[in-house]
């Protein structure tokens, strides 16, 4: 993108322009140190605020002012800020520009103002002073250190705590987790490896009561009435688990027919909701007192996560595949337990998979300091604002005591009740037959997320067909696959 085009857009967190430089430092010099303390920017001075290329003024002295400009931001800054002035010719008018790099001694401030006081970030187009959370989390990232991965001294650690995460973490890595592969995650720290982490505390639901995921169904498209809505808190694996399934409760399904084969098949790749939800968690700050948020509207699915784009990244290098991650040890852990596929991939899975599926890719937006995910239902386009019905039958029947619901929500009730019904078992047997059809040599977490079921529950049908000669398991472990015989 080129800078007038970057210009026309409007300021952004990396950007901001004015007609001239102002005569009192302090203003200018602020947006300077919020792009170091960020992901760099550029200040471009002969822009108004419409957007107008007006230039510096004739009778100004570009090397004058030049040597000015990095004069103030060399006495007035600390640490040192690296950066360059350049000259660029737009539409007839003479610009300056000063690019300021992203920094790695954050924080930088303004001197004379102090640390606490001096300190400045960008928040979208604006500039502000950083609040303790901010200038906590900056002050990490300058030191090259992490906030899970720090001490939580109020929670001990309990014998109890530690053989549910063993219990829960052996599951889904589909391997043996032990107290040892807990240390060795950083999970537990000290001398005798016997305090938790603040990620240890995270992944309990034992850290504070803001690290929750609050989900809701709204009627229409805005964020007015509620027909439903769930706070999942305890363990954090768990809440994923819930509030993906919350979503599917509210997603239409449709029919896709394949030569003589009907299958059912919800409007959202379901992967990529997940991916979605484990994403808001992994890279929320949890110092902000805040909860992700997971809202189903008629038209899209909205996940909101506490906190921008970590670090000196930009949204658009992030979504190119870059990746900062703010939770290192949290990343680390779920990546370990085959939750998290990989650092650094998952927007691009998402995309693959929204592109398989032949649906809109989500829309991502930093707003303040908050970062949004629009995920847009089709069935929205389809039907008109009739598209949620559906699913708000399906609220009103649980307001008005009725437990039968639709199919996607009697889902749900087996799934809690351990799906004792034959009737049942029999049709998520066929529907792992079906799959497996398809994708040969499917993992167990992938069947399970297809079919709607927890593991420990799939793993059941899968023995049970693989008995019966109607399956084949191949590989051991973590790295059995499951095939038509």
């Amino acid at each position: 993108m080129t800078l007038q085009e970057e210009i026309q857009n409007g300021e952004s967190r990396t950007l901001e322009y004015k007609v001239e430089l102002p005569l009192e430092s302090q203003k200018w010099v602020k947006t300077i140190v919020a792009f170091a303390n960020g992901a760099g920017g550029k200040f471009v001075l002969g822009v108004s605020n419409s957007r107008e290329f007006v230039g510096i003024g004739k009778s100004v002295d570009l090397f004058e002012l030049k040597d000015r400009i990095a004069d103030t931001i060399g006495k007035m800054c600390e640490p040192q800020i690296m950066f360059d002035i350049t000259a660029e010719m737009v539409d007839d008018a003479q610009l300056l520009i000063v690019n300021v790099f992203p920094g790695n001694a954050t924080p930088y401030y303004i001197k004379s103002m102090g640390k606490e006081n001096g300190t400045f970030i960008r928040l979208g187009a604006t500039t502000r002073n950083a609040d303790w959370t901010a200038l906590d989390e900056l002050t990490n990232r300058g030191r090259h250190v992490y906030y899970d991965e720090f001490p939580c001294t109020s929670l001990k650690v309990e014998d109890e705590d530690i053989k549910y995460l063993c219990k829960d973490f052996s599951e889904r890595a589909e391997r043996k987790i032990t107290r040892k592969d807990l240390e060795n995650l950083n999970l537990l720290t000290g001398n005798k490896k016997d305090v938790a982490t603040n990620a240890y505390a995270i992944l309990l639901g034992k850290h504070d009561y803001t690290s929750r995921i609050q989900c809701a169904r709204f009627r229409g498209t805005e964020r007015v009435d509620f027909l439903d809505k769930k706070e999942y808190e305890g363990p954090l694996c768990e809440q994923i688990d819930g509030a993906y399934k919350f979503v599917l409760n509210y997603l239409s399904m449709a029919v896709e027919i394949n030569e003589i084969v009907h299958k059912e098949k919800y409007e959202l790749p379901p992967k990529a909701i997940r991916e979605l939800i484990i994403n808001a968690v992994i890279h929320r700050n949890y110092q902000m007192s805040s909860s992700v948020q997971v809202a189903v509207y008629d038209d899209r699915v909205e996940i909101s996560s506490p906190g921008s784009i970590y670090g000196s990244l930009t949204l658009e290098e992030a979504l190119s595949g870059r990746s900062s991650i703010r939770n290192k040890t949290l990343a680390r852990t779920l990546e370990k337990i085959d939750v998290l596929e990989g650092w650094g991939s998952g927007f691009k899975r998402i995309f693959a998979q929204c592109d398989e599926y032949g649906v809109a890719r989500p829309e991502f937006l930093e707003i303040g300091d908050m970062l949004r995910v629009n995920f847009y239902r089709p069935s929205y386009k389809k039907n008109g604002d009739k598209s949620g019905d559906k699913s708000e039958k399906t609220a009103i029947n649980r307001e008005n005591g009725d437990k039968s619901g639709d199919k996607l929500l009697k889902t749900a009730i087996n799934q809690e009740n351990g799906d004792k019904n034959g009737d049942k078992s029999e049709k998520f047997r066929a529907r792992i037959v079906s799959y497996l059809a398809e994708h040969p040599n499917s993992k167990t977490q992938d069947i399970s997320l297809e079919i709607g079921l927890k593991i420990s529950r799939t793993k059941v049908y899968l023995s049970e067909l693989a008995e019966e000669g109607k399956i084949v398991a191949n590989g051991a472990n973590k790295n059995r696959t499951y095939s038509l015989k």
